[in-house]
Formats: C-alpha cells, sequence, structure tokens
C-alpha cells in the first residue's frame, strides 16, 4: 500500500507540471465551450498580386468569458488547400483555382470553423496594348453592329477536362486600326481577361497556367466566353456569350491519323504532333514510303497498315519500339517482302493483338500478326466476297462489318468504293471460330445505303457508323471534287432503332468515318471523326475551304437507347494541322513503352 500511495504522488506531481487539465481555462474561467474562427466567411481577390488574411481563434468559456486563443493550430480542408496555403494563421491565396474551402482552429478538444472564398481575376494586356486599356471596356454595352461573333468553339460543345485550351476565333467588323478586344473567360469565381489590339485580333489560345485555373474552379462544369469589341467612336459593345460544359475526364491517349496533304500517317498525343512513323520501309520497285489503310490495337502498342498503296503488301509495326521512330528504315514486326507478304485493305485486331482480320480485296481472313500466316478458322467460313471495313469488339464476342456491298447496281470492285450494302455482325464462336454474319442495319432500311466504319463502344454494346451515298466522303473527278453526303449513325449490337448523331455534324450531313476512343470516362463515350464543316474562321481556321478536320464527339451514356440523340456538339481535335486534309484517326491508348 505504501509504495501505491507513493506511485499516486508521483503521478499528481507530474500532472501538475503539465499544466491544467485539458478543457480548463487556467485564468478559472471554468470549461472552453467552443471556438471561433475571425474573420467568419472572408473573402480574397487574386489578381496576380499576393493576397493573404490574417486568422484569430477566439474561446468561449463556461464562465462566459471570452478570449484569444493565440496557441490554436490553424488548418485548411481539401477545396482550401486547393485555393491556398496557411502558415501559422496566416491564409495566402495562390491563384490557381477559385472557390470557397474551410478553415479550422483547434485548440485542447475543440475546434471551430469558417469559409474562405477565393476570386481570382487577372488580366493580361496584348502588345501594343497601353496599360490603361482594361479600363475602356467597363461594362461593355448590349451586342451592336460591332459586335465580335465567336465562331470557336461552338457554343454548348462538351469538352473533357484533360484536352487543351480551345483556340478562341471570332469574326466582326473593324472600324480602325485602334480598335481593342477584350477576351473574357469565366468559370466559377475565376475570370480571365486577355485585351488585344487589332490587327491580327481574330483568334487568342489561351495559356495552359490560366487555362488550367479555369477548369480548377468550375462549378457544375460551366465556362463563358465572350469577346467584346471596343473602337474610339462607339465604346465598347458585347458579344453573345458561347458556354462550354467541362466534363471531369482523362481522355488522352494517342491518334493516329492519314495527314493527305503531306501523305503520310501522323500521330497526335499529349506530347503534340509528330509523325507516327517517320522512314516506313521502301518499295523496292518504286521507293513509295506510303503506310495506307491503316488500324490501331486497343492497348496502342501495334499499328496495322497497307504498304506502297491501298489493297498492297500489308505489314504491322510495334509502336512501343524506339526503332519505329529512329529506324531508317522502321522495322515491322515480321519481315516485310515485296510480292510475297499478304495483301490487305482494311484491318482489325482482336483484343489482345494475337489475331488480325484483314479485309483482302472483298474477303475477310486471319492472320496472325506476329507471323502474318493465315489462321484455320472453324465454324461458319468468314464472308470470300462482298466485304468491307471489319471491326473486332472491345470484348471479342463479335466482329462488325459491312456486307453485300455493291457499286451502281454491280458488285463494287473493292472495299473502299460502294454505294450500297448491309451493316452486319460476325458472331465469334471461339478461338479462331465463328458464326454466320447476320444484318443488324440492311441498306433497304437505311437513312444512307452504303454504311461505312463500324466501331464499338467501349462496353462492346453498341455501334457506331458513317452511312451516306458512297462509302467515300469524296472522290477526286476531272473536274474537281465531288463530296459525297454522310452522317454518323448509333445502333445496338442487336440491331433496333438507329439513332442519326445529328449534334455531332450539325444537322449537316458532311461527317464520315468514326471511330470510338477506348475511354469511359465522365459518363460519356468519346467518338473521333472527320467532317468537312467550318472550324473557326478563314483567317487561322478553316471557313469556306471544305477541309477535311478531325472533330470529337461526347456520346451521353445517360441517353443511349432512349431515342434521344446522345451525341454532343463536338470540339475540334487539338494539335492537327488546319492546313492540310486530316482523316481515318485510330484512337487507342498511348503506346506502352517497352
Amino acid at each position: 500500500m505504501r509504495s501505491f500511495i507513493i506511485s499516486l504522488g508521483w503521478l499528481g506531481t507530474a500532472l501538475a507540471a503539465c499544466g491544467p487539465a485539458a478543457g480548463v481555462d487556467p485564468s478559472g474561467h471554468g470549461a472552453l465551450l467552443s471556438i471561433e474562427v475571425q474573420p467568419a466567411n472572408a473573402a480574397l481577390e487574386w489578381t496576380g498580386t499576393p493576397a493573404t488574411l490574417d486568422y484569430t481563434a477566439v474561446g468561449h468559456y463556461e464562465d462566459g468569458t471570452v478570449g484569444a486563443l493565440p496557441a490554436a493550430v490553424f488548418s485548411l480542408d481539401e477545396p482550401g488547400a486547393r485555393l491556398g496555403s496557411l502558415a501559422a494563421a496566416k491564409f495566402s491565396a495562390s491563384g490557381v483555382a477559385a472557390g470557397k474551402g474551410g478553415v479550422t482552429a483547434t485548440f485542447d478538444d475543440q475546434s471551430g470553423a469558417t469559409s474562405v472564398i477565393v476570386t481570382v481575376h487577372t488580366t493580361t494586356l496584348g502588345d501594343g496594348v497601353d496599360p490603361g486599356a482594361a479600363g475602356q471596356f467597363g461594362n461593355a454595352s448590349p451586342a451592336g453592329p460591332l459586335s465580335q461573333a465567336i465562331v470557336y468553339p461552338l457554343d454548348q460543345a462538351v469538352v473533357p477536362t484533360s484536352a487543351k485550351p480551345p483556340d478562341v476565333q471570332w469574326e466582326g467588323a473593324l472600324t480602325g486600326a485602334d480598335d481593342l478586344y477584350r477576351v473574357r473567360l469565366v468559370a466559377g469565381g475565376a475570370t480571365e481577361d486577355t485585351i488585344l489590339a487589332a490587327p491580327p485580333g481574330s483568334h487568342f489560345a489561351p495559356p495552359a497556367a490560366g487555362w488550367q485555373t479555369l477548369v480548377n474552379s468550375l462549378e457544375g462544369g460551366s465556362l463563358t466566353l465572350t469577346v467584346d469589341h471596343w473602337d474610339a467612336t462607339t465604346g465598347a459593345q458585347g458579344g453573345a456569350p458561347v458556354r462550354l460544359k467541362l466534363v471531369s475526364a482523362q481522355v488522352t491517349g494517342a491518334i493516329y491519323y492519314w495527314h493527305l496533304d503531306a501523305g503520310r500517317m501522323e500521330r497526335i498525343d499529349e506530347m503534340g504532333r509528330a509523325p507516327a512513323i517517320p522512314a516506313p520501309p521502301a518499295n523496292p520497285g518504286d521507293g513509295n514510303h506510303c503506310v495506307a489503310c491503316h488500324s490501331v490495337s486497343r492497348d496502342g502498342r501495334y499499328l496495322a497498315g497497307s504498304m506502297w498503296g491501298g489493297g498492297l503488301e500489308g505489314a504491322v509495326f510495334d509502336m512501343s519500339s524506339d526503332a519505329v521512330r529512329t529506324g531508317n528504315p522502321a522495322p515491322t514486326v515480321a519481315p516485310l517482302v515485296a510480292n510475297s507478304t499478304y495483301r490487305q485493305l482494311f484491318t482489325t485486331f482482336n483484343p489482345d493483338a494475337t489475331r488480325l482480320m484483314i479485309n483482302e480485296g472483298l474477303s475477310l481472313r486471319v492472320v496472325d500478326p506476329q507471323n502474318p500466316v493465315s489462321i484455320a478458322t472453324t465454324g461458319t467460313p468468314l464472308p470470300q466476297t462482298g466485304a468491307a471495313h471489319p471491326s473486332w469488339s472491345p470484348d471479342g464476342s463479335a466482329v462488325a462489318f459491312i456486307d453485300n456491298v455493291t457499286l451502281g447496281g454491280a458488285v463494287a470492285p473493292w472495299a473502299v468504293d460502294y454505294d450500297r450494302g448491309d451493316l452486319s455482325i460476325i458472331p465469334v464462336t471461339g478461338p479462331d471460330a465463328f458464326g454466320p454474319a447476320a444484318p443488324i442495319v440492311p441498306a433497304a432500311g437505311a437513312a444512307f445505303a452504303a454504311p461505312s466504319w463500324p466501331t464499338w463502344t467501349p462496353d462492346s454494346n453498341y455501334i457506331a457508323y458513317g452511312a451516306g451515298t458512297n462509302s467515300r466522303g469524296s472522290a477526286n473527278a476531272s473536274s474537281g471534287r465531288t463530296e459525297y453526303p454522310g452522317s454518323l449513325f448509333l445502333v445496338g449490337r442487336a440491331g433496333g432503332t438507329v439513332q442519326r448523331l445529328d449534334r455531332a455534324c450539325k444537322g449537316l450531313p458532311r461527317c464520315y468515318l468514326p471511330n470510338f476512343g477506348p475511354f469511359d470516362a465522365g459518363g460519356y463515350y468519346w467518338l473521333i471523326y472527320y467532317s468537312f464543316q467550318d472550324y473557326g474562321n478563314a483567317s487561322v481556321g478553316t471557313k469556306g475551304t471544305n477541309r477535311r478536320q478531325m472533330w470529337i464527339t461526347a456520346i451521353d451514356k445517360s441517353k443511349l437507347g432512349t431515342g434521344e440523340d446522345p451525341s454532343s456538339v463536338p470540339y475540334w481535335v487539338p494539335d492537327q494541322d488546319s492546313t492540310s486534309q486530316n482523316m481515318s484517326a485510330f484512337w487507342a491508348l498511348p503506346a506502352p513503352i517497352q
């Protein structure tokens, strides 16, 4: 017992040395009941210079006493940490995001919280713009005869947050060399103003950092763009706003497409644009380096193409190999020998890229892409006539293709050029085994009788395809180019109601060759295609040229199967060359580095 008493005495001495019990004021005011953080619900505006706020924690005690708590510890919640930082009790806005966050003060076992609201408003002056120019705009008057019209981006376009900022382009009358423009971008509490002089004054590409601030500040996914115009006579006039829906989604990968004017295949990825295969093998007869009619495996590793022209020797490249980018010539997976390798027009890989179905002439067969010999198949023989544009489903269960292709009422000469066909499906019944083909959209019931280029949603439940009066978008004739009307359509894998994707095509029959990206992101599937529709203005865009350009439309998953058009207003594929004809986009994951 005596030793126990001694121990208690030692503990009491230790507690006394450590101070009063938790929640007890040493001045005798009783228990600490609550903590108030001051200032409450404060607002800061970041304009490019430091914006700070000093916080104080105030304790409320049992006896009604109120007093500062200098030893309180301050912290930010996750939204608050996106807005700035805390050093002791001083909050500093970072300017990388606008919004509302939480500030908490803790002392002993009590805590109190408040909110901090940060707005961001920056103004950047272009070359030759007087420092006082921003004040010329004030609150621009309603739209008038000198207002500018934004022609890109398109109003109500659905864009993933991973996309690069759009090049804002506009049109309108000028009155003099001293005209000014204010490009204003607003997302939530963030406003980015840029004042530009004329000329050129017809487009503006937001810098990446400023665009990211807007993305970080989104509320409800909406971003608004306006272009206001000022001249010395009429003052400032506002323009009609364009609103974008930015979807929180990582939609990147690599896009392999045909750059028609350069006569080569190019790749667009997060690093920009570059030749996909800088030095393809040359035809030993005439030195031709062309790689045409390509397809890409879903993991992005392999690219299959027709060498030296459509319908000639087929080859497969390993896009993960540095040798494809640096070798001269770039190596093929299997030896490429003129006049002895299989010949192909169009191809499609199975999901794990161990099989390649080739469209040779108007027939279909399967080869081993690593060693291009024919693979014997079982079940129903694959079509040997009238077949075009095979597309293997992501789950490996079926191949969509165009069957019974004809041109002018006769058997089509090849799978490139036809004016009638049936969208059909071949079931995959086992390893290298196939069932009988069955039409899901017969030509007789199609809005346009020439379907082409079927492509599967990532879940393998729906098929998008192009269809028009011809399988091509256009053809060259002695009198010039003939453009064939064509649109995009969507149908379930079992057939049924066909939905025309009019939002993607702006209601115009000028869209072709769709291909789904491998992304199920933000509630959408993402479909790339090419179109003759105008991109932007005539100064830096393609207005009036009828030039093929690649676009992406978001396919709203919640509208699939409802009978409503699930496509969205599209956005132009960044980094492509607006001065060239671009088409035949295949979209895959970035090639894995081996």
